[in-house]
């Protein structure tokens, strides 16, 4: 897709700055790193969101996410890692074509992804259940 940025990073047309490529994935550095060493591993082929990935790409994908943890890891040693996507533009999806962030932690104290949500109510949590099981 020729307005998608990393489309076009894909197709070698922007430089990246790549450190993992495989069959079905590429990572490269974020250019705006919410963390030293913050990654991006995208899908070779263009998908908005996950749903949109096309059923036999979702495994490479996710091989190259945890390969990427590991060199991660091993290069920059944090004491944790975020990983994770933003799906949609409510979620704070900046760039529709699919892509993992693997972002370096180097201190502890992190509250995770649950203090992104707005909450939900305890007593929901069963019928909440039985519509998600339901659909």
């Amino acid at each position: 897709m020729s307005d998608c940025i990393f489309c076009e990073i894909l197709a070698g047309r922007i430089v990246s700055e790549v450190v993992h490529e495989s069959p079905g994935a590429v990572a490269f550095l974020d250019v705006f790193p919410a963390a030293r060493g913050h990654v991006l591993v995208v899908p070779r082929g263009h998908a908005p969101t996950l749903p949109d990935l096309d059923d036999a790409a979702v495994g490479d994908l996710f091989l190259a996410v945890k390969a990427v943890q590991a060199k991660v890891q091993r290069a920059l040693q944090p004491v944790g890692m975020n990983l994770g996507w933003n799906h949609g533009r409510a979620a704070g999806q900046h760039v529709h074509h699919l892509h993992v962030h693997v972002i370096p932690r180097y201190e502890d104290g992190g509250r995770g992804i649950q203090v992104m949500g707005t909450g939900g109510e305890r007593s929901e949590v069963p019928t909440v259940a039985a519509a998600i099981r339901k659909a």
